[in-house]
């Protein structure tokens, strides 16, 4: 026995050092956001109510999207109080169910809390409220008590087994032709924000990676009217300003490109592409020696990277040095 319980301890202890390595990596790329990003009050209530939402998704899976927009501070009080209210009448019941020696409820409804505390945004990694991968282990709780509950439920009903196996037939039926609709959606990326674009509201994200795409498809214009929704819904986007610079050059237009670039280093000052864009655009205007400066500033931002190294040769050669 006492072997087991090293093992056990054992398996424990990697468990808790791997989560802390994640945690570490998400917080060196700069995905987890610190109290002073969001505050514990704004984390709590968007909690509250993805847990409800997520049921709601479950129970009816529209307007699924691949990003969705962090609500922030503005969350209506009602809806915050109601998800509080209706996740606590739901506990209680289920610990009555428990009183009265019916534990699947329970089993099921904390799995159903208890995975999904680590991604409920308590914690905030990246940019999203909620995201629908993030449900695949907790629901597995919810289908606990629907597996159970229900046969519990028509034990009274007469034709039983028929009832069931109809009703699961339909279930399925149903849920198979919403997953054929959700799937065309990821046919490729335009389709994809696209549809995210039009099941959420004031979602910037979803702008800033269509434009990308159009960009690489050579759709430029449409590239740029993305980029520019984005700078609507969130003015101060560094990336937006950065992607906007590059469309403009692609148009010819280096002075606009020099605009953008500058917009977005003053927004985000260790914006290493930005500064390597900005030189390009300089060196493009002849100003060798300022783009060397942010070739240069690109370098200290980012040791390794290959193409302000490039860039950087290619001024001082243009300099005979």
């Amino acid at each position: 026995m006492e072997g087991m319980e090293g093992k056990e301890r054992g398996h424990k202890s990697a468990a808790v050092e791997c989560s802390g390595h994640s945690f570490e990596n998400q917080k060196s790329a700069n995905a987890v956001v610190s109290l002073d990003g969001m505050s514990v009050t704004t984390r709590f209530a968007n909690a509250l109510v993805s847990y409800v939402k997520y049921m709601g998704k479950m129970v009816w899976p529209r307007n699924l999207a691949v990003l969705y927009p962090h609500p922030g501070d503005s969350l209506p009080l009602w809806q915050i109080l109601g998800a509080g209210l209706l996740l606590t009448a739901i506990s209680v019941l289920v610990i009555w169910a428990a009183r009265r020696h019916h534990r699947y409820p329970a089993v099921g409804w904390l799995w159903y809390l208890g995975t999904l505390v680590p991604v409920i945004g308590l914690v905030q990694v990246g940019l999203q409220p909620m995201a629908d991968r993030f449900t695949y282990v907790p629901l597995i709780g919810l289908f606990i008590v629907i597996a159970w509950g229900v046969p519990d439920l028509m034990k009274r009903y007469g034709h039983r087994q028929t009832l069931l196996g109809v009703g699961s037939m339909a279930v399925i039926l149903g849920l198979s032709i919403s997953s054929w609709f959700q799937v065309r959606y990821w046919k490729n990326s335009i389709t994809l924000y696209e549809h995210a674009i039009q099941v959420t509201t004031n979602s910037y994200l979803p702008h800033l990676n269509l434009g990308v795409a159009l960009f690489d498809l050579g759709k430029i214009d449409e590239a740029i009217s993305h980029y520019q929704e984005v700078l609507r819904i969130k003015p101060n986007n560094a990336e937006a300003h950065n992607n906007l610079g590059v469309a403009m050059v692609e148009l010819g237009k280096i002075e606009a490109a020099v605009d953008h670039y500058l917009r977005a280093i003053q927004l985000e000052p260790q914006y290493a592409e930005a500064h390597n864009n900005l030189g390009n655009a300089l060196a493009e205007q002849g100003k060798l020696n300022e783009a060397i400066t942010h070739y240069s500033q690109a370098l200290r931002i980012k040791p390794t990277y290959a193409k302000a190294h490039n860039n950087l040769g290619v001024a001082l050669a243009r300099q005979g040095r």
